[in-house]
């Protein structure tokens, strides 16, 4: 069977051939540019306290809420926040109760894609 040839990097004037999208030079390069805008996790907010609390959280909430609406019993990994927060522990949703779930990894992920429109790397 015949293979697919290759294309350009996306990067504009990049001519490393990939089979799709970016060169691995320009993908790690935009990881690290957005990395140093997004911040670690710590720096996001998520320190020692936000783990003692999703740690707490997550034993009196162990199933996921929307798997849990389809009729599945699929253990929650995830505190995802209702209305997304923006700028860590200083927004005022951070530590609403009310404003989390429990989530399993699957169902944050489209989520985050799908219902908050936020995308992956965005």
């Amino acid at each position: 069977m015949p293979t697919q040839p290759l294309r350009r990097c996306t990067y504009p004037n990049c001519r490393n051939r990939v089979k799709s999208g970016l060169c691995d030079i320009h993908r790690s390069e935009k990881g690290k540019q957005y990395d140093k805008l997004r911040g670690n996790a710590a720096q996001r907010g998520y320190n020692h306290r936000w783990r003692i609390y999703r740690s707490e959280y997550l034993k009196h909430n162990p199933l996921c809420t929307m798997c849990k609406d389809k009729g599945l019993l699929v253990p929650a990994t995830v505190i995802d926040h209702i209305k997304p927060v923006k700028n860590g522990q200083s927004d005022p949703l951070f530590w609403r109760a009310d404003n989390h779930q429990p989530l399993c990894r699957d169902c944050h992920s489209y989520k985050t894609r799908e219902i908050d429109k936020r995308g992956y790397g965005t």
